[in-house]
């Protein structure tokens, strides 16, 4: 991962956090960045940030500009990534872009946080988890607020992340959602019942579960998604 950030400050993507080495524990030290987080707990993430089209754009738009700048990265040969992807591994996807990770001024998402999911991927792969949670690709929201993102506004956000990330199509979003949300899940479950803590605790809260139940609802809307009615 720090050799994924040192690179990236070097060909001056300023969206992500600077390394600045470890700590006594072994852990790594980031240089702050000033902005604002919308963690979604215990307070609902923002409305605005699934209504606004420069939310969405922005979020995109800074993706596609990571993957851009992959093209001169050669992990190290003792790189470790906490998760590999099934296919092609043309960039290292970050694998957990989303309003929960990411660094606001105002409305426009300015940086990308949390990197140690970050391992090798597709463009698509990344593209796909990215707008899962953008769009986002599931109804309900939050459980606190019953708030609710009707289908064809999913539809029209979909093909908005995909128009501006630019390259990518919503049917190959889709279609490769499905059986990652299911890779997830079962890697989820896996590292929790190896002992994992913070995968233990995303166990607990059913996110396996979950996961599987949104790829089985999301190829029954594929269609609908896609704007055939």
């Amino acid at each position: 991962m720090h050799a994924l950030l040192a690179h990236l400050r070097r060909v001056g993507f300023d969206a992500a956090p600077e390394p600045l080495g470890m700590d006594a524990q072994g852990r790594a030290v980031l240089k702050f960045i000033p902005g604002d987080v919308h963690q979604g707990w215990p307070e609902p993430m923002p409305s605005w940030v699934y209504e606004d089209d420069v939310t969405l754009a922005g979020a995109a738009e800074l993706l596609r500009r990571y993957h851009d700048l992959l093209a001169r990265f050669t992990p190290p040969p003792d790189a470790r990534w906490r998760i590999i992807a099934p296919g092609a591994h043309e960039v290292i996807c970050h694998n957990d872009w989303a309003p929960y990770n990411a660094l606001f001024d105002g409305h426009l998402p300015i940086a990308m946080l949390d990197w140690d999911s970050a391992g090798p991927g597709s463009r698509v792969w990344d593209v796909a988890l990215s707008a899962y949670t953008w769009v986002p690709l599931y109804p309900k929201l939050d459980s606190s607020n019953n708030q609710v993102v009707p289908l064809p506004m999913r539809a029209s956000r979909l093909a908005m992340f995909c128009a501006a990330y630019r390259g990518v199509e919503p049917s190959e979003v889709l279609e490769t959602l499905v059986p990652q949300l299911r890779f997830l899940a079962d890697f989820i479950q896996a590292e929790a019942d190896a002992g994992d803590p913070g995968f233990a605790k995303l166990a607990a809260w059913d996110a396996p579960a979950r996961a599987r139940e949104r790829a089985t609802l999301i190829r029954d809307q594929t269609n609908l998604l896609l704007g055939r009615a």
